[in-house]
């Protein structure tokens, strides 16, 4: 992903989550004013009391500061703990469960075998207790840690210059403050700064280094780990950062669950790449090994490596998410079962279009054939893999087809292959049959779409009714379309090459003579040359030569050039 793309997701989400309204944790709708005795009666009601009294329209800071008892100091100084504390809790989006606190005024905890209830498991400081009066509220350690807390969440220097903002900054715009417009902004933009330095230190100096060794696994692992590390950085900056904005605790957790999956997403990218690096290694050693047996489960570990580490990751990420892996996977393989057997076929092809993508016979837009079907492939998907046959139709065939059947990719190769045989009649002379496979080869030699460095042409046998002249050439060329307008140019050339050394083309006859008719002489085959007209047409049509045409015929017509083909 390009830090553009980055920048736009993130934008993306703080525009979906900006419908959310800066404010508290949500509670219940307001009871009725409630008895003192009630306040704080059990855990839930002093969290009830903590958050639903800081809101906005149902504020009673003499109900507040009735949570903070064990805090010392006047009123004032115990009202700022409570709003210092609600701050931590919504910038870090901890959410509060209100439904899942014990309403039980004599609850226990199971561990401890006190009578303290722990919020949030991930910030075990901040937990209520009971007081002598069967009183819930918050422990003394947690007022002496809150001051700590906000320090380690908020950003002094940040502060101080919100601090320093005129008013018209925290004028709301569709919930949103405006300063906080601008700090997405500068933060997004910090953050990928950032993230360009890191790479930009990376390629100019530990990069440099890792040339001068001599091994080559290590510049290897800088390819492997450059990219990933460089998202683990900025991720990691978001992360650690976030909750100097301030937003409400929606958008804070819903920001926090975004960058903790991203976190352990690029984490596993960077593991997958290392995997790669590995393998690249363990093919280094194993090269060096005279068995071929470590060649072949070299590739084997680099997929069960990558498999591994994909697993791991997804397994890591849900577990991090609060989803119970354990009973999921149980459920998966009691309802799996019966889903396997009913469809066994759907699964197949499903892992058959696995097999596909994992060995990759062949992408979008190759030529292949498997089985009785050929044409281009247009898409692979879960269950088939559609190919456009030559005459226009779309055929699909089965994944599991496809990863058990031999797959002949034509659109990999490199060369083209064109094998024929040239039927040259009896009455060809021994001059004129050299010029004649000369001069295909010259040919050949004249034209750049054909490959040099490996042709034949040869005259190759005694036929029944002619002597053949063997040619074996391979075309450097694209496409199928280009292959056959070379094959045409190469084919007309070799027609006026046959004219022009006097040659015929046989084809099968049956001669009678019959020596009975007195003076009669045979039927005169071919045209007789000189051997210097003979060297004039193999040069002629060699590279330069003015006879020639590699390229195609030109013909005219009123003045202007008809087009035969993209060489012309």
């Amino acid at each position: 992903m390009r830090p553009i793309r980055l920048l736009t997701l993130f934008l993306s989400i703080f525009i979906i989550c900006s419908g959310t309204a800066y404010g508290f944790q949500e509670v219940p709708e307001s009871t009725p004013e409630p008895r003192q005795q009630d306040l704080l009666a059990n855990p839930q009601r002093t969290v009830h009391t903590f958050l639903h009294w800081q809101q906005a329209g149902h504020k009673k800071p003499e109900y507040v500061v009735t949570t903070m008892k064990l805090a010392g100091g006047n009123k004032d100084k115990k009202l700022e703990l409570a709003e210092r504390l609600l701050k931590v809790l919504d910038a870090r989006g901890l959410l509060i469960e209100y439904e899942d606190i014990p309403s039980n005024s004599n609850y226990t905890d199971s561990l401890s075998g006190l009578q303290q209830y722990i919020l949030f498991q991930s910030l075990p400081e901040i937990y209520l207790t009971k007081t002598a009066q069967n009183e819930w509220v918050f422990s003394k350690a947690t007022t002496q840690a809150i001051p700590e807390l906000y320090a380690n969440t908020f950003s002094s220097a940040f502060t101080f210059l919100i601090d320093q903002l005129p008013e018209w900054s925290s004028n709301e715009w569709f919930g949103i403050k405006v300063w906080q417009y601008l700090a997405v902004f500068f933060w997004i933009l910090l953050g990928l700064i950032f993230m360009k330095v890191f790479e930009f230190f990376l390629d100019n100096y530990v990069r440099r280094l890792a040339h001068k060794t001599k091994f080559t696994w290590d510049d290897d692992l800088i390819d492997g780990i450059e990219k990933p590390s460089g998202y683990i950085f900025v991720t990691a900056f978001f992360l650690l950062t976030y909750s100097n904005l301030q937003f409400s605790v929606t958008v804070s957790h819903a920001l926090s669950v975004f960058l903790e999956v991203a976190l352990s997403a690029t984490v596993v990218w960077l593991f997958y790449n290392l995997s790669d690096v590995f393998s690249k290694y363990l093919t280094v050693v194993t090269s060096k090994t005279e068995t071929e047996l470590d060649d072949q489960l070299v590739p084997l570990i680099r997929k069960t490596l990558r498999f591994f580490v994909l697993v791991m990751g997804v397994i890591a990420i849900l577990q991090n998410n609060g989803i119970n892996v354990a009973s999921l996977i149980a459920g998966l393989g009691i309802g799996g079962l019966a889903v396997a057997l009913a469809a066994r076929e759907t699964l197949a092809n499903f892992f058959g279009s696995i097999t596909i993508f994992m060995d990759r016979p062949f992408k979008i837009g190759d030529w292949i054939k498997t089985g009785d079907v050929e044409g281009t492939v247009e898409e692979v998907g879960f269950r088939s893999t559609r190919i456009r046959t030559f005459y226009n139709s779309l055929v699909s065939v089965p994944n599991s087809s496809v990863a058990n059947t031999d797959i002949d990719n034509l659109g990999l190769r490199k060369y083209r292959r064109l094998k024929t045989v040239l039927n040259l009649t009896y009455s060809t002379t021994p001059e004129q049959m050299e010029a004649f496979v000369e001069g295909i080869k010259a040919i050949v030699k004249a034209n750049k779409h054909f490959r040099q460095d490996m042709y034949e042409v040869h005259f190759n046998s005694f036929g029944p009714h002619s002597l053949d002249v063997l040619v074996y050439v391979f075309f450097d060329v694209p496409d199928w379309s280009t292959e056959l307008q070379q094959r045409h140019n190469f084919l007309l050339e070799i027609l006026r090459l046959a004219k022009e050394v006097g040659v015929e083309f046989a084809f099968p006859t049956q001669t009678l003579h019959m020596d009975s008719f007195y003076k009669d002489q045979p039927r005169k085959v071919g045209e007789e040359r000189t051997e210097e007209e003979l060297v004039s047409a193999v040069t002629e049509f060699g590279p330069d030569g003015k006879k020639g045409k590699p390229a195609g015929i030109r013909i005219y017509r009123d003045g202007e050039e008809l087009d035969f083909g993209p060489n012309k």
